[in-house]
């Protein structure tokens, strides 16, 4: 579950592709009497990927590279499972029971049209974000949407996959959300799912722009830093990471930039090893300024700071990231500021790479 405005637990995320091999993966769905499950749909989170189950209930993945992925199953009458994948040096097979969905009934508030239509606007604030690329996003199916209401909670759930149409990124966003709730005591927001990606069709100009401004979402994102971290380019890249020296706000920051090559620690080809115990403030500059001239670019470094930083600490011992930039375990990171306001408005599918 990710937790957002305060702090984010990151869902299991792949980012990129650097690998020097590609291996398969497939699997078997059956139910739980051991019956072959056709047609089921088949995909691997934040991707492009998607398949669906044959006759015999098998599916597979063709030239997948090594790292970490979440295969996700969703079937009409079945509740939908996913199965966390660490793709090493050679072909994974999976076999996967899906479980008949019972009927919940849940403390429902029925209201009236102006009121759902309130919920449906806090519902994609709270979901989408509030940048640019999530004010250009449609939700095309909102008759999905299942409200209830507690307090000052609001909770939604769907019973199938929420299409949304992202038209500043060029996207077609399935996601299959698991549940959401909004805190209006606390403006806690939390939300689970799994998101689908493709592209839209347009032409040459509305290409262009949407080349654009991806490159925008991506410079800066976690996505980006995660890249760059794996490669140890955080400097060159344009990030800045520094020590917290305060426990409480307003936070003081140690001066001297870290250099991040001292937390990693090489696994194997394929995977390294993050590990760090301290509070660390990662803000981006574009420009590059702040690297040219530290001591003379305070006023600078203050006003990049409050428009990218981020804090990021380990919610684990450490966190294992794999060639593409991703994680081994969801839980890895507590992240509050920039970072965590980043919702799905301007997520990237992990096969993004600059340019594209």
């Amino acid at each position: 579950m990710r937790f957002l405005l305060f702090f984010l637990f990151l869902d299991l995320f792949s980012i990129g592709s650097y690998a020097q091999g590609n291996f398969e993966i497939s699997g078997t769905v059956k139910n739980m009497k051991g019956e072959v499950v056709e047609a089921a749909t088949v995909f691997i989170n934040g991707s492009k990927k998607i398949t669906k189950t044959d006759e015999k209930g098998l599916f597979i993945f063709k030239t997948v590279s090594p790292g970490t992925y979440q295969i996700v199953i969703n079937m009409i009458g079945y509740a939908s499972i996913k199965e966390n994948v660490v793709l090493q040096d050679k072909a994974i097979s999976l076999e996967l029971a899906l479980v008949e969905k019972g009927i919940v009934l849940n403390e429902v508030t029925i209201g009236n049209n102006s009121q759902r239509a309130s919920q449906i606007k806090t519902f994609l604030k709270k979901f989408l974000g509030e940048s640019d690329n999530a004010k250009s996003c449609s939700l095309l199916n909102p008759e999905l949407l299942d409200f209830s209401t507690r307090q000052t909670l609001l909770d939604a759930t769907t019973s199938d996959f929420l299409i949304i149409e992202n038209k500043n990124l060029g996207y077609r966003i399935k996601y299959l959300l698991r549940n959401f709730r909004f805190n209006s005591g606390t403006g806690v927001t939390s939300y689970d799912g799994e998101s689908l990606f493709e592209n839209l069709d347009g032409t040459e100009d509305q290409q262009a722009v949407w080349k654009k401004n991806r490159l925008f979402a991506y410079q800066g994102s976690f996505m980006h830093y995660l890249r760059s971290l794996y490669l140890n380019t955080t400097r060159n890249e344009g990030f800045q990471t520094h020590n917290i020296t305060t426990r409480m706000e307003p936070l003081v920051l140690d001066p001297v930039p870290l250099d991040m090559e001292q937390f990693l620690f090489t696994i194997d080809s394929n995977f390294v090893e993050l590990k760090f115990s301290q509070r660390l403030y990662v803000y981006y500059d574009v420009k590059k300024t702040a690297l040219k001239d530290l001591e003379d670019s305070q006023e600078n470094i203050k006003k990049i700071m409050d428009a990218t930083g981020s804090v990021m600490q380990l919610y684990l011992e450490n966190a294992v990231l794999d060639k593409k930039g991703s994680y081994v375990d969801y839980r890895s990171f507590l992240l509050k500021g920039y970072w965590s306001s980043k919702r799905l408005g301007d997520q990237l599918p992990f096969e993004y790479q600059p340019g594209d």
